[in-house]
């Protein structure tokens, strides 16, 4: 069974990981075309003494190309799991105690027990100790493993807290089964051990966030970071309203102030950038009036158009005046005869004084002139 991802949250890039999995397939490659000797501190020797040095290098080096693609896909997946919630240098500084401080229990202790065994190597013991990190940090999260059976590959989902149940629970039967024949097994059991201290205490230190979901708060019955998220949310909206509201306040009174000032400009822009913010900025009837008027006195006939179209929308009674200008913009600015003809004829039977009715009448009457000359609408519903 090969676990390739796992739907944890995380929260650092798996840059130690990746390092990790380089270094070890670099060692194997090097010892396989004799770029280095084994026998020069590569290997956990049984029986000749401490050496520190094959403390750190045995966990990088493998007995076979199955051996290490085997150790790195689970490097691959559990170093995603905890160095996501570790941070690289974190995760690297765990996991090299880990491999490290096993390493030294198991030349010291191993030889008496199993006198026998020349000596061991691989990094599986270090990543057990991630497999039991990842249980202790993310135990009902879920990975994706992939199962290769008689040739044929499946996926399944099954959780991290089951998973390190199954390879920690299979390592303890082949201890009693094969007693000190089960070397890799106890090797396994002593990394794994680690990291679950290991774990236990960054989480109990808030060294790491596993948002109430982890193997403590699952146990006592109090996993899940629903109600906490839900307070989190509830504040977070109560203080988003607050400081949208303010932001509103603060675009109302720059509008407000680069119209007192004669900038129309930068009125609008202030318009248009506190909506793009989804800010609640609805300026008045007369404040419209006043950005149309100084748009236009300054030429901006198509930056005026909008804030027309506005206007009409949001205050129809008695803007006639506005829609007779804002179709006038359409037909000589915006090249859209159809919108203007489409303006002037909603109010073609209203009552008006005869300049305004005149203006009416010949924007209908040029518009339409226009349509039936072919006139191309150059422009979308967008103004």
């Amino acid at each position: 069974m090969f676990p390739y991802t796992c739907d944890a949250l995380l929260y650092h890039l798996p840059i130690a990981t990746g390092v990790l999995i380089a270094v070890n397939i670099v060692a194997f490659v090097a010892a396989v075309q004799e770029k280095i000797d084994v026998h020069s501190g590569w290997l956990l020797e049984y029986g000749t003494g401490l050496h520190p040095v094959q403390w750190l290098l045995s966990p990088f080096m493998h007995g076979g190309i199955e051996h290490l693609l085997g150790n790195m896909v689970f490097l691959w997946t559990f170093g995603l799991v905890t160095e996501g919630k570790l941070g690289w240098w974190r995760f690297l500084a765990v996991y090299l105690g880990i491999a490290v401080g096993q390493s030294a229990l198991e030349q010291a202790i191993f030889p008496m027990i199993a006198p026998d065994v020349p000596f061991t190597l691989g990094a599986s013991a270090a990543i057990f100790g991630l497999v039991a990190m990842a249980c202790i940090w993310a135990p009902i999260n879920q990975l994706s493993v992939l199962v290769i059976f008689m040739l044929r590959p499946f996926t399944f989902e099954v959780s991290v807290g089951v998973f390190a149940a199954l390879y920690v629970g299979l390592d303890i039967v082949y201890c009693f089964i094969f007693g000190t024949g089960a070397i890799g097994s106890a090797t396994h059991l002593m990394g794994a051990a680690m990291g679950a201290a290991a774990g236990l205490v960054l989480l109990k230190l808030g060294v790491v966030e596993c948002e109430d979901y982890d193997l403590l708060s699952v146990l006592s019955g109090t996993y899940g970071s629903d109600k906490r998220k839900k307070r989190e949310e509830e504040n977070y909206s109560k203080q988003r309203v607050e400081q949208v509201a303010d932001q509103a306040l603060e675009a109302q009174r720059k509008f407000a102030a680069y119209l007192k000032i004669g900038q129309p400009q930068q009125a609008l822009l202030t318009l248009q950038r506190a909506r793009h913010r989804n800010l609640r900025l609805d300026p008045d009837r007369g404040e419209l009036l006043e950005l149309i008027s100084g748009l236009q006195k300054e030429k901006l006939w198509a930056d005026s158009a909008p804030v027309m179209a506005e206007l009409l929308k949001r205050f129809p009674e008695g803007s006639h005046t506005v829609r007779i200008k804002l179709a006038q913009v359409c037909l000589v600015e915006l090249s859209q005869p159809q919108r203007a003809f489409d303006l002037v004829d909603a109010i073609r039977s209203v009552q008006l004084p005869p300049q305004l009715a005149a203006a009416r009448d010949k924007v209908r009457a040029v518009a339409q002139r226009q349509l039936s000359e072919g006139e191309v609408e150059i422009d979308d519903a967008a103004w």
